[in-house]
């Protein structure tokens, strides 16, 4: 019996909805349309099982949470079926019949309500001196929000402040209590640069922070990252990727206090020419085995350890006396220098790691 294979193709031309069109589309923010028609040509597309969204928010040009925003819009309109499935897994159907029954969701343009709505722009639009004259004059919280980022900043704001501060509130959709917080956040850091201001505004709306308790604690967590690593002598401003995944893991995971950790941090500047990350995390993973929790924890250990070495020399017969008990200020010069730092740090590894 033959067979014949097919091989799927991508559609040369896919066909909107009529409905979408008419009914949808013209209330709909632009970005939200870019999202719809995207994925809904991906949808016709027979030959995919599935897509990243992440993948689909670069080629968009869009943040993340921006592309989940636009679907989740489309699904209270009914146009699409958008399930979380689990934390990285979601289902979506789009609707070919136009829905029963259109859920009006269009947001107002009230600057009181604002606060509700999902950016989709990439970048901040560009306010007029006289629009925002015109937002303070008549909205009273706009007009608070300046005069309270300029006693936190310690300046008058100029024309550039106001439209980056105004941008996060209109354009992030950030609420007026967080934007403070924010200005308060970084001034007590020595930040006042209204870019500086604007980068870590965008860093919070990436990693989900919708309100001032969210910030208090990423801000707590910053503040044991940057402290862990200034321990060590690292001061940069930015925290990496793998940095951060190495100090989760010793704070979650591991779920050592940070005094602990920070003892760590002192064994390593101590015992190492080169500290790093990497030396610091062989003590804890070490530490992590002999289930040590508590800075006593450390304590005994380093006891104990002190205890089995003093045996091991007296078991070797090593611990006897000096032939010559006298102190004696000659140098050798046969000493092997390299060789003796060798077995320092060999001795003192072995005192930190808790070996024999």
């Amino acid at each position: 019996m033959a067979y014949v294979k097919f091989i799927p193709n991508p559609p040369a031309s896919i066909s909107i909805p009529y409905w979408f069109i008419t009914t949808y589309m013209p209330q709909a923010l632009g970005g939200y349309v870019k999202v719809y028609l995207y994925l809904f040509a991906l949808y016709q597309d027979h030959s995919l099982d599935s897509i990243s969204l992440e993948d689909c928010a670069k080629v968009l040009d869009m943040l993340y949470s921006e592309l989940i925003s636009a679907l989740d819009y489309w699904h209270t309109q009914k146009v699409v079926d958008f399930i979380l499935l689990s934390d990285d897994e979601y289902e979506l159907t789009f609707s070919l019949t136009q829905p029963a029954a259109s859920i009006n969701t269009e947001v107002t343009a009230s600057v009181e309500t604002k606060t509700q709505r999902t950016f989709v722009q990439q970048t901040r639009p560009h306010y007029t001196s006289d629009e925002l004259t015109l937002y303070c004059q008549e909205h009273s919280s706009i007009a608070n929000l300046f005069t309270v980022c300029e006693k936190h900043l310690g300046r008058l704001l100029s024309s550039t402040d106001q439209q980056v501060l105004y941008g996060l509130y209109d354009w992030l959709n950030l609420p007026l209590d967080l934007i403070e917080y924010l200005v308060q956040y970084c001034a007590s850091n020595n930040h006042t640069h209204i870019r500086y201001i604007e980068k870590v505004a965008l860093g919070w709306v990436d990693q989900g922070i919708k309100c001032v308790e969210d910030a208090k604690a990423q801000a707590s967590i910053t503040k044991q990252y940057r402290t862990i690593l200034k321990a060590l002598g690292m001061t940069s401003e930015t925290i990496t990727r793998h940095q951060k995944e190495l100090l989760d893991k010793w704070l979650n995971d591991y779920a050592f206090d940070l005094s602990v950790i920070l003892e760590a941090c002192n064994r390593t500047v101590t015992y190492s020419s080169s500290p790093s990350l990497n030396y610091l995390g062989s003590i804890l993973d070490k530490w992590q085995e002999k289930n040590i929790r508590t800075l006593e924890d450390i304590t005994k250990l380093d006891q104990t350890h002190s205890k089995e070495q003093e045996a091991t020399k007296t078991k070797n017969g090593k611990a006897t006396k000096s032939k010559n008990p006298h102190f004696t200020t000659t140098y050798s010069h046969n000493w092997d220098l390299d060789e003796l730092e060798k077995r320092e740090r060999q001795y003192l590894e072995e005192q930190i790691y808790g070996g024999n």
